[in-house]
C-alpha cells in the first residue's frame, strides 16, 4: 500500500513535471508571440534636423490615427519653394523650427487604417490630402492652418506613413498616378485658385506668369485648357523653348529684359495682360502691375524673394519706390491684387475632375528616391528644373 502511494505519487510527481514544463514553454511562447504581436511598428522618416538644410534619416513609431483620422501609406511626396523656406528657418509661416519635424506638404498615397469616427474614406483608397484640410470650401480663413499646417504645425510627408484628417481626402481616378497626384496640394492647387477661382481667367484672355516653377508650369496649363493665351518668363533660353513644346504662346527671358513687362505690353499689343501670377513677391510687384491691362488681376502667390529670400524683412528704398507711385494707375486701370494661398478641398476636386476628363498631366521634371532626398532637395535649389521635383516612397 505504502509502495503504491510512492508509486502513484511518484508518477503523479512526473506527470506534474512534464506538464509544468509544457506549461513553461507554452507561456514563454506566448508571451515572444504576444511582444511580436503588439510590438510598436516603425516607419523611416526624415526630419528637418539641426541647421540650415540639416535633413536626417530617422526611424520613429509609426503614427496612430486619431479620431477623424487616418493612416496614409505615402507613396509620393516633392519639395516647394516653401519647404527650402522652411528648412532654412524662415519665419513666414509662424513660429520656430522644429527639428524633429517631418517637412513637406505635397502628398499622394493609400489608406491603411482608419481612426473612430471615419466613414467618407476606406482602406485601400488612393487619396491625396490638402495642405489645410480644415478647409474644406468656401472663403479662406486663417485659422484653417491653426490645428493642420503640414510640416509646420505637425508632420508632413516626406516619411513612410503619415495620419492626415479624413475630411482634407480627395480620391484618386484610376488614370491619375500617385506620382502625378503627388504635385497638386501645393503647385498644382494654388495655380488653380489663382488662375480659374480667384482671377477667373476667361477663354481670350492673356495670362503673364514668371518663372518656370511648379505653380507658373500649372498657371499656364489651367489657363490653356480654360482657352487664354500665356507670356511665361524664364532667365533659360532652354527651358522657354521647352515652355513653348510645353504649350506657351510667347515667353520672356527676363535676364534679358529686367524690365519684361516692357515686352509684356509690346507683344500683346499695349494692352497688357488680362491676369499676372506673380509667383516671385514684393519686388516684382511694380513691373507687374505694369505688366496689367485695364482690369487686370494679379495674383499674389510668392513671399520668398525679398532680400534674396529672406522673407519677414520689410523692404525699402527703391523696391517700394514704384509702389508709392502707382496708386494712382492701379485706379485708372482699375486693378485688383489678390493674395492666393493654395485651394480648398473643393477646388482640389474640381481640378482632379478636370485633369480626369482632359488628360491633363503635370509636368515633372525629375523623380527621386526616398533615401535621395537630400539629392532631390540639392536639385531643386540648384534652379535647373522646369515643373515640379518628385520623390517616391517605397
Amino acid at each position: 500500500m505504502i509502495m503504491t502511494d510512492r508509486r502513484n505519487l511518484l508518477q503523479g510527481s512526473i506527470s506534474l513535471g512534464a506538464l509544468a514544463l509544457l506549461d513553461g514553454r507554452s507561456l514563454m511562447a506566448r508571451e515572444y508571440a504576444s511582444k511580436i504581436d503588439h510590438a510598436a511598428p516603425t516607419i523611416r522618416a526624415w526630419e528637418m534636423g539641426e541647421g540650415e538644410l540639416g535633413l536626417r534619416l530617422v526611424e520613429r513609431p509609426e503614427p496612430v490615427p486619431g479620431p477623424g483620422e487616418v493612416l496614409l501609406k505615402v507613396h509620393a511626396t516633392g519639395f516647394n519653394a516653401r519647404d527650402l523656406s522652411l528648412l532654412r528657418g524662415v519665419r513666414i509661416y509662424g513660429g520656430d523650427r522644429v527639428p524633429t519635424r517631418i517637412p513637406l506638404d505635397d502628398n499622394a498615397g493609400e489608406v491603411l487604417k482608419l481612426g473612430p469616427g471615419v466613414t467618407r474614406v476606406r482602406p485601400g483608397d488612393r487619396v491625396v490630402c490638402t495642405h489645410f484640410p480644415l478647409w474644406v470650401d468656401g472663403a479662406w480663413h486663417d485659422e484653417s492652418m491653426s490645428t493642420y499646417d503640414f510640416s509646420v504645425t505637425t508632420d508632413g510627408f516626406l516619411a513612410e506613413r503619415a495620419v492626415v484628417p479624413a475630411q482634407g481626402l480627395v480620391r484618386l481616378p484610376d488614370n491619375i498616378s500617385y506620382l502625378e497626384a503627388s504635385t497638386l496640394p501645393n503647385a498644382g492647387l494654388t495655380a488653380w485658385h489663382a488662375v480659374v477661382v480667384g482671377a477667373g481667367l476667361r477663354s481670350g484672355e492673356t495670362l503673364m506668369t514668371l518663372g518656370s516653377g511648379g505653380v507658373s508650369v500649372f498657371g499656364m496649363q489651367w489657363a490653356k485648357m480654360l482657352g487664354a493665351r500665356v507670356v511665361i518668363s524664364s532667365s533659360s533660353d532652354e527651358k522657354l523653348a521647352r515652355l513653348r513644346r510645353l504649350g506657351a504662346d510667347l515667353t520672356v527671358n527676363y535676364r534679358q529684359q529686367p524690365d519684361w513687362h516692357t515686352e509684356v505690353l509690346r507683344v500683346t499689343g499695349g494692352r497688357g495682360a488680362d491676369v499676372v501670377l506673380n509667383t516671385v513677391g514684393i519686388s516684382e510687384m511694380e513691373r507687374c502691375l505694369l505688366a496689367c491691362a485695364s482690369n487686370g488681376r494679379v495674383m499674389l502667390i510668392g513671399a520668398n524673394s525679398v532680400r534674396g529670400g529672406d522673407s519677414g524683412v520689410t523692404p525699402s528704398g527703391d523696391e517700394f519706390e514704384g509702389l508709392r507711385r502707382f496708386p494712382r494707375g492701379m485706379i485708372m486701370k482699375g486693378l485688383t491684387i489678390k493674395g492666393v494661398i493654395v485651394g480648398s478641398r473643393r477646388m482640389l476636386e474640381n481640378l482632379v475632375h478636370a485633369m480626369a476628363v482632359t488628360g491633363i498631366r503635370p509636368v515633372i521634371d525629375r523623380v527621386f528616391e526616398f533615401d535621395d532626398a537630400r539629392a532631390a532637395m540639392r536639385y531643386v535649389e540648384s534652379g535647373q528644373k522646369l515643373g515640379k521635383v518628385v520623390i517616391r516612397v517605397p
